[in-house]
């Protein structure tokens, strides 16, 4: 499972401010806006998602709740790949 790591989509820092990613969602918003990217279907993907990206940022409930699970997301990862290298390390150097 992938997961969408909407800081990154309004481009700013885990730390950001609720006006601060208001003002990300604003500026993006209208560059991607469908009514000046008329036909331009990567536009209108960028717009859905910089706008779930917002429902679920802008809102500071939703933003802490999001927050939580992307920590959680980002230690199992972080698990995930130290138990990789481990395996790999004992596949290339069996004792």
């Amino acid at each position: 499972m992938r997961y969408i790591d909407y800081y990154k989509v309004l481009g700013v820092e885990r730390t950001a401010s609720g006006d601060a990613i208001r003002k990300a969602y604003i500026s993006l918003a209208w560059k991607y806006h469908p009514d000046l990217n008329y036909n331009n279907e990567k536009a209108l993907v960028k717009f859905t998602l910089i706008n779930e990206a917002y429902r679920i940022l802008g809102d500071l409930d939703n933003r802490l709740n999001f927050k939580i699970k992307l920590e959680q997301y980002d230690k199992i990862r972080e698990i995930a790949k130290n138990q990789h290298k481990r395996t790999s390390e004992i596949k290339t150097n069996p004792q």
